[in-house]
């Protein structure tokens, strides 16, 4: 597959970028899979938004080819977050799993007109792209890398405030400076209100598609609305670019209760319209069922330390 259509996470630039972030990688097939730790010297791959095949190779040849590699390398179990449904291997026992990629997305279709894409969202979202306007909300894009390293310092703080308001954990600052220095599609977007920061975005571009991966704003002049003018700054660039699609990312299932922690973020995100995207849930092929067992029970009193 042209290595322009693969998804983000399987292209060789977020491979240099897991790498920088000290990650271990290797290719099955051309497939990316990080090699990352569990407990007592032991290991796991996982395999993001894949598999995609080269050409000619089919999934079974796959499948074979990584449960070789699986069991050289011992591997407890091999996690992977399709982009498409798999079909279940005979070959290895398979469990369904938590995902580490959003299950549930929204895309825009940036074939559409910046008239028509105003029209399509919610009203309310038209209304706080205008008024952040109004109020004199001036949005910058990094130029360059001394930019992007002082707008990631600007996002750190901002995402501080973020993080403690809406109750969420989130990278040290060194993750998101390294995303802009090692992952040449990322861009950062950084709101001002009378030459504040206010909010901020790092959205990847890619032939084709644009996303928006993280955001973050300040607990002041909230009622800028600086976070859409934000938002529609970096569609207008998806659009400059030639993007056929904005993607969202994450937001919670359609059934998912009130209190859902992805409410808040699901509420702004789909003020902007688009189409509703359900992922595959992930699967876990489990080399090692005994420590695979322990695995997840000490994933269930992590959760119940928590």
């Amino acid at each position: 597959m042209n290595e322009q259509n693969l998804p983000l996470w399987q292209t060789q630039e977020w491979e240099q970028f897991q790498k920088a972030l000290g990650h271990k990688t290797t290719r099955v097939d051309q497939v990316l899979l990080l090699k990352l730790p569990l407990f007592l010297g032991m290991r796991y791959g996982y395999i993001p938004r894949g598999p995609f095949f080269p050409e000619g190779k089919k999934s079974d040849q796959f499948t074979k080819d990584l449960i070789q590699y699986a069991k050289k390398k011992k591997f407890v179990f091999v996690k992977i977050d399709p982009e498409a449904e798999l079909k279940p291997s005979k070959k290895i026992k398979a469990k369904k799993s938590h995902s580490s990629q959003p299950g549930n997305s929204l895309l825009l279709d940036l074939s559409l007109s910046e008239a028509d894409l105003l029209k399509q969202m919610k009203r309310k979202g038209r209304y706080n792209i205008s008024l952040a306007e109004k109020k004199g909300v001036l949005v910058k894009r990094a130029q360059n890398r001394d930019e992007q390293k002082k707008f990631g310092s600007i996002f750190s703080q901002l995402l501080a405030e973020t993080t403690q308001r809406d109750e969420f954990s989130a990278h040290g600052e060194n993750y998101y400076q390294t995303m802009l220095r090692e992952l040449p599609m990322s861009e950062i977007f950084v709101a001002f209100y009378e030459g504040k920061p206010l909010s901020a975005a790092i959205c990847t571009f890619q032939k084709g598609r644009a996303i928006y991966y993280y955001g973050a704003s300040s607990n002041t002049h909230r009622e800028t609305m600086s976070p859409y003018l934000v938002q529609w700054e970096a569609i207008k660039e998806a659009k400059k670019r030639n993007c056929k699609t904005y993607d969202f990312l994450g937001i919670a299932p359609e059934d998912a209760p009130k209190d859902h922690h992805w409410k808040g973020i699901t509420n702004f995100k789909t003020k902007f319209g688009g189409t509703v995207v359900n992922y595959p849930q992930a699967q876990d092929l489990i080399f090692r069922p005994f420590w695979y067992q322990i695995y997840k029970m000490l994933k269930k009193i992590q959760k119940l330390i928590k």
